[in-house]
């Protein structure tokens, strides 16, 4: 056995204790690699998708800025394309109700829907895209049509049932609802829609009654505060606007009405965003 001196000793610990740093080194790289490398735009997109099927402002926004980035790194994924023409879509939907106009995100919304559409003809998202686009245009009574056509009574789809409440009159409108409910009893815009279709005609007992079932169903969305707000600017109760508006903007900061209200600069949707409002404080 050969002995070693100090010195020596010294050395090979050196050594030794330098080839494990490197080892160790490597080995974190490796695991920081593998990390990125699992962020793909496919793992991006299923995130974005969880967060989308919450259906509120805020979950919904989120969504939109994942998708953004997804197509940002791969600009032909399909199924981004997809879900954010169908967000892009319904967040005009939402601006066009409190008497904002909404061009850009109709315009990047019809962009998608048409690419996606030209793909895959089939693909939800894109499909229900177009649909929510034709209801806004006014072509109530062909989306009617359409979906009367194509939703039965074994349709699961909630976002389908929901658009046929909205294009729906007198007792089909609560067939509608009652099977969206069925479905998914927390269905935020479904709540928010009937609320704001109740301010539209000036019901303000009945757009409260929505308001409260939403909270209840889904406390502390961003869209209870909206309705509020608007409620109370319809009554021209400018204190309790002004209160449940501050309270919105604190839960979705970055809602396109909030940005041009505060003064913000408005962050323009993946192909074009714009937006007047009906409420006044």
């Amino acid at each position: 056995m050969v002995r070693l001196s100090s010195p020596q000793v010294i050395t090979e610990v050196l050594e030794a204790a330098g080839s494990y740093t490197l080892y160790a080194l490597v080995l974190l790289s490796i695991n920081f690699l593998s990390a990125a490398s699992a962020a793909t735009p496919d793992s991006d997109f299923k995130d974005a998708a969880q967060l989308f099927e919450k259906r509120d402002i805020a979950s919904c926004h989120s969504a939109i800025v994942m998708l953004e980035k997804v197509l940002e790194q791969k600009a032909d994924h399909v199924d981004s394309q997809a879900m954010i023409a169908f967000a892009y879509a319904h967040e005009a939907f939402v601006l066009t109700q409190l008497g904002e106009k909404a061009t850009e995100y109709q315009n990047s919304a019809e962009a998608f829907s048409k690419a996606v559409l030209s793909q895959q003809p089939q693909n939800s998202f894109a499909r229900k895209a177009s649909l929510l686009l034709q209801l806004m245009a006014g072509n109530h009574i062909d989306v009617r049509k359409t979906l009367e056509k194509d939703v039965t009574d074994k349709e699961t789809d909630a976002d389908l049932w929901y658009m046929l409440a909205v294009v729906s009159e007198g007792e089909a409108v609560n067939r509608a609802l009652s099977k969206l409910f069925t479905l998914n009893a927390n269905y935020v815009w479904a709540y928010s829609d009937m609320a704001f279709r109740a301010i539209k005609l000036n019901d303000l007992m009945v757009a409260e009654k929505w308001t409260n079932v939403l909270d209840r169903a889904r406390p502390g969305v961003p869209e209870t505060d909206l309705l509020r707000a608007t409620i109370a600017a319809q009554k021209k109760d400018k204190k309790m606007a002004e209160s449940y508006w501050s309270a919105f903007a604190k839960k979705a900061p970055d809602f396109p009405l909030v940005h041009k209200l505060t003064g913000k600069a408005v962050k323009k949707p993946s192909t074009q965003r714009q937006g007047r409002t009906g409420i006044s404080f």
